[in-house]
C-alpha cells in the first residue's frame, strides 16, 4: 500500500510549473509548425495548452493537500503541496494503455485516430465525474446533512483527493459521453463502441492496480484455517486497518452495531458481543460494553508506524465504553497497537485479473463477431459477473434495498441484462461486422 508516491512542493508550483509547460508546449509547437504548418494538428494542440495552463495557475493551488510534516511528525499537518497519488499514477497508466490498444487496432484496420483522441478526452472527463457522483449518491450521508451547510458539502464532494470512485458510474458517464460523440461527430456507433471496449476493460485491470496502492476496495476478513488461501495486511492507518480496530476485530473481539438512540448519539458506535484473547480483553472490555475508539489523523498513524517507530509511543489512542450507565476511558500509545490489519481477501488483485482476462477476450472476441456491437455487449455481460461474484468476498459495503446485496451487485444485475438486450438488438438489426484487410491477420 503506497497511497502517496511523492509531493511536489508547494515552492515548484505556479509560476516555476507554468514555464516548464510552457516551454514544452513551445517544443511541440514548432514540431508542428516545421511538419506541416499552420495545421489541424497544431490548431487542436493550442487549446489544450491553454486549459493545462489555466490548471496550473488556477487549479492545482486548490488541490494541494496536508501531510505529516517530517521534522515534527507528533505536531499539526502542515500544507505538502500537490500529492502524487500511486491511484492517480496507475489512472493515468490505465489510460493511456487503453488508448495505446484502442489506436493500434484502429490503424490495423484503417479506422480514424483523429477523432478516437477526441472520443476519449470526452469518456475520461465523464468517466471520472460519473465514477464520482455515483460515490457520492451511494455515500450520500457522508456528504449531506442537516447541520452541514450546502457549500461544504458541494466541497467535499468535489474533493477527490483522497478517494473516492466507483467503477460503475465510470462506465455509464464514459458511455453516455460516448455515445453523444458518435451522435454529433457521425462515427459509426456500434463498431467504435467495439474498438474501445477492450480498452476500457485494460485501463480497469491497470486501474484497479491503483486501489491496492490506495488500500481500498478491500476484501472481508480472510478464513486462514485453509491451505493456499491467498490473503493480504494493510499497514496500520489504512480504511481496513481502521474498520478493524473500530469493530474491535483487531484487538480479539466480536461487536455489532449500537441501536440505542442515546448511545449513539454519545458516540458509542459498536456493542461488545465476545471479548476473546488480545488487547481488548487486556484493556478490560466484557460483553454489554458499548465501545467508541478515538483513532485520529490516520495518515499520521501510517506515517509513525512505518517511518519513525521511536515517536509512535508518544501518540495515543483514546478508547472509551460505557458500562451501566458510567462512562470508562483509557489511552494507549500507537506503539502497542498492531502494525497491520486483519488477513482480508485481496480482492483488488482479484478484480484486476478478472479485468485483464476479459480484455484478453474482447480482444480476441472481435475477430469472431458476428455484428457491429457485439464485442461491447459482450463487456456488459461479463465483467458484471465477475463483479458480482467479488462483491461477495468485499466488506467495503452494506446491502442495500433490505438485502445481502451491495449496490453494485444491484447495478450488476441491471447491466447484465442490458448487455444481453443490446447483444440479442445488435444480432437481430445490427450493421454486418465485415472485415477489413489486414484485419484478420493483426491478432
Amino acid at each position: 500500500m503506497q497511497p502517496t508516491l511523492f509531493y511536489i512542493p508547494h515552492q515548484w508550483l505556479g509560476w516555476p510549473l507554468l514555464l516548464v509547460w510552457l516551454l514544452i508546449s513551445g517544443a511541440v509547437s514548432a514540431f508542428y509548425w516545421r511538419r506541416g504548418g499552420w495545421s489541424e494538428e497544431l490548431k487542436g494542440f493550442l487549446p489544450m495548452v491553454a486549459m493545462v495552463a489555466a490548471a496550473i495557475l488556477f487549479l492545482l493551488p486548490a488541490v494541494e493537500v496536508a501531510g505529516v510534516d517530517p521534522e515534527d511528525p507528533l505536531g499539526p499537518m502542515i500544507n505538502r503541496g500537490l500529492a502524487v497519488r500511486g491511484y492517480g499514477v496507475c489512472m493515468l497508466l490505465a489510460i493511456v494503455t487503453g488508448m495505446g490498444v484502442v489506436i493500434w487496432r484502429c490503424r490495423r484496420i484503417g479506422f480514424p485516430v483523429d477523432p478516437i483522441f477526441t472520443l476519449a478526452f470526452c469518456m475520461v472527463i465523464a468517466g471520472v465525474v460519473g465514477a464520482r457522483l455515483f460515490y457520492v449518491i451511494q455515500k450520500h450521508d457522508q456528504f449531506f446533512g442537516p447541520e452541514v451547510p450546502l457549500a461544504e458539502s458541494l466541497k467535499m464532494a468535489a474533493n477527490m483527493t483522497g478517494g473516492g470512485l466507483v467503477v460503475y458510474g465510470s462506465l455509464f458517464g464514459a458511455s453516455v459521453a460516448a455515445f453523444i460523440f458518435f451522435w454529433w461527430s457521425k462515427l459509426p456507433v456500434w463498431k467504435t463502441a467495439d474498438l474501445m471496449a477492450p480498452g476500457m476493460a485494460i485501463g480497469l485491470a491497470i486501474g484497479r492496480l491503483g486501489c491496492l496502492l490506495n488500500g481500498c476496495c478491500w476484501g472481508g476478513v480472510c478464513d486462514t484455517g485453509g491451505p493456499g488461501i491467498p490473503a493480504i495486511q494493510f499497514p496500520a492507518g489504512a480504511s481496513s486497518w481502521v474498520q478493524h480496530l473500530s469493530d474491535g476485530s483487531l484487538i480479539g473481539m466480536t461487536t455489532q452495531a449500537v441501536l440505542d438512540p442515546a448511545a449513539l448519539e454519545l458516540g458509542f458506535a459498536n456493542e461488545v458481543v465476545e471479548v476473546g484473547e488480545g488487547l481488548g480483553k487486556e484493556i478490560g472490555f466484557e460483553p454489554g460494553d458499548e465501545m467508541a475508539i478515538g483513532i485520529g489523523e490516520s495518515e499520521k498513524i501510517r506515517y509513525l508506524k512505518r517511518w519513525r517507530t521511536d515517536l509512535a509511543e508518544q501518540l495515543q489512542v483514546r478508547f472509551a465504553w460505557r458500562r451501566d450507565g458510567q462512562i470508562h476511558e483509557v489511552a494507549l500509545p500507537l506503539g502497542e497497537l498492531p502494525a497491520r490489519s486483519l488477513r482480508v481477501h485481496p480482492t483488488q488483485i482479484y478484480s484486476s485479473v478478472n479485468a485483464l482476462l476479459l480484455f484478453m477476450l474482447l480482444w480476441v472476441y472481435w475477430y469472431h463477431r458476428r455484428s457491429d456491437g457485439e464485442v461491447f455487449a459482450l463487456m456488459l455481460i461479463l465483467y458484471p459477473v465477475g463483479r458480482f461474484m467479488i462483491e461477495i468476498i468485499r466488506n467495503d459495503e452494506a446491502g442495500q434495498f433490505g438485502t445481502q446485496w451491495t449496490i453494485s451487485q444491484w447495478v450488476s444485475m441491471g447491466t447484465i441484462v442490458l448487455g444481453f438486450a443490446i447483444f440479442a438488438w445488435c444480432r437481430a438489426y445490427g450493421q454486418s461486422a465485415g472485415q477489413v484487410a489486414g484485419d484478420a491477420s493483426a491478432g
